[in-house]
């Protein structure tokens, strides 16, 4: 073998792993996670759509991050709730649970909290009593405003936790996947939130907030439809200011 074949022989060997190797470097990194359940039962007349428009200090001064059109899943009995914020202020959370399709009950007493600027989170209280699997609940956020409060409300149901699988994830973006693909919003967007600093979304959180605004079906009333329809422009505007 001369000597410049025996070159081209060496740099062609080297070049074949350089590239073998960015191939497994980026077939390893896992891809963000894409929240898109396929089971999206609509929610019911307590969580029919409402304005989140009406303060005067911005147009958008509130905005609850789960799903609201459809019945949203967690597998927690604490589940963390989070909500954006425009300003600083008080924000009145109460916690109801379906008696039946029709009536409702208040756990807990209501709680006042401060927020801040930005992505407020969580995590039910222990003043509160445990949720119990197998019900649906509703979260309900409400802060005063010139004309009128604004009230929003998202339900969910709490699944059974030993229907998934036990796994131990080896970053953040592995379990927000797995959540994700499971359905389980509220469990898929604490873990995000895990990557960001406080009040901001972050890459990850991002994605799944576009996710959610793409999740929410457009349905009722000509009146509710234009409101969802600005619900879903809202989050996404909110999702844009990820960092």
């Amino acid at each position: 073998m001369n000597h410049q074949y025996f070159r081209f022989w060496q740099n062609s060997r080297r070049l074949t792993s350089l590239v073998v190797g960015v191939i497994f470097f980026i077939s390893a990194v896992p891809a963000y996670a894409q929240f898109k359940p396929r089971d999206r039962k609509p929610a019911s007349g307590y969580s029919s759509a409402g304005g989140s428009r009406g303060c005067s200090s911005s147009n958008i001064p509130m905005m609850q991050l789960a799903p609201v059109t459809f019945i949203g899943k967690t597998a927690s009995t604490r589940p963390m709730l989070a909500w954006y914020m425009s300003s600083s202020q008080t924000v009145r959370l109460r916690i109801f649970e379906f008696d039946s399709a029709t009536t409702v009950k208040q756990i807990g007493k209501v709680k006042e909290i401060p927020t801040t600027v930005g992505i407020n989170k969580l995590k039910l209280p222990l003043d509160y009593p445990e949720l119990t699997v197998g019900k649906t609940y509703f979260w309900q956020i409400a802060i005063d405003c010139e004309a009128r409060p604004i009230v929003s409300n998202a339900e969910f149901t709490v699944i059974n936790p030993q229907s998934l699988a036990k796994n131990r994830f080896a970053s953040i973006p592995e379990s927000v996947n797995y959540y994700a693909e499971n359905e389980l919003w509220y469990e898929a967007f604490e873990e995000a939130l895990k990557a960001s600093s406080n009040g901001k979304l972050g890459k990850t959180g991002s994605s799944l907030v576009q996710d959610l605004a793409q999740s929410e079906i457009p349905i009722g009333s000509e009146v509710d439809i234009k409101i969802i329809q600005q619900r879903i422009e809202d989050i996404q505007k909110i999702s844009s200011e990820r960092i």
